[in-house]
């Protein structure tokens, strides 16, 4: 197989391992997977077994592809099992954090506010699932956001050297928005954003199979964006990364 000529022979002879490799055929990573579908259907209708409402396999079946999906994704950029438990956790959080909403709000009350509207431009659609989210879930939206939030880690980006000493306080004002606080709102833009456009997705898609969005969807929903913000992140993360190494080579 030829490999574009902009590639490092590094990153050339990895991609070759990777491509060769047998490691997900193991029995423990394959396990791993399976457990993560299962607890992934599983997360999706813990938050409506308090309430008597009518559900549909096809949700905890796409929440388990897409999550499982993800994670083969992100292990495959990363080489670590860390991937599959950060994905647990956070379907863990949301499915709690969902039966808190569920149990705020009945869920047939919570199907009755929403309305689909096909017809409306993407990014109407995107800002109208923003603010239902906000509006009828605070609880997962907050427990997402304190996720984003609490869980991020600075990342040094390569080749950027340390900003020389200073003593001014608006020098330190600026460094501590730079790395820390614009990073989070981005992160916390990027979720909501994903969050968004997977309820759309699946709006459309609840319209096709049974003409409304059932409750469980909505979880599935908010489980796959979440999983599709993962995916983006790293994504751009490692790309960027591997963008910076072959350009310090190519200088």
């Amino acid at each position: 197989m030829t490999l574009p000529h902009a590639w490092h022979p590094g990153a050339a002879a990895r991609a070759r391992s990777l491509i060769g490799s047998a490691s997900w055929l193991s029995p423990r990573p394959a396990r791993d997977l399976l457990l993560l579908f299962c607890f992934s259907w599983l997360a999706t209708l813990l938050p409506l077994l308090p309430h008597q409402v009518p559900t549909l396999w096809l949700w905890g079946a796409l929440s388990g592809a897409c999550l499982v999906t993800t994670s083969w994704l992100l292990f495959h950029l990363h080489r670590r099992r860390s991937a599959i438990w950060s994905l647990l956790g956070c379907s863990a959080l949301i499915s709690i954090a969902s039966l808190g909403d569920f149990w705020r709000v009945s869920p047939v009350f919570l199907l009755s506010q929403c309305r689909s509207a096909m017809q409306e431009a993407f990014l109407t659609g995107i800002g109208r699932h923003i603010e239902f989210h906000f509006q009828w879930f605070p609880i997962t939206t907050v427990a997402m956001l304190l996720w984003i939030c609490l869980g991020f880690h600075a990342v040094a980006v390569p080749g950027q050297g340390s900003v020389a000493a200073g003593t001014g306080w608006w020098l330190r004002i600026r460094r501590g928005m730079r790395a820390q606080i614009l990073p989070r709102l981005a992160y916390c833009l990027l979720m909501l954003f994903c969050m968004a456009i997977a309820m759309s997705g699946f709006e459309s898609l609840g319209i096709v199979v049974q003409k409304n969005l059932s409750a469980d969807g909505f979880v599935c929903a908010m489980l796959c964006g979440m999983s599709l913000y993962h995916l983006v992140l790293t994504v751009y993360v490692y790309f960027s990364a591997h963008r910076y190494v072959n350009f310090s080579l190519e200088r």
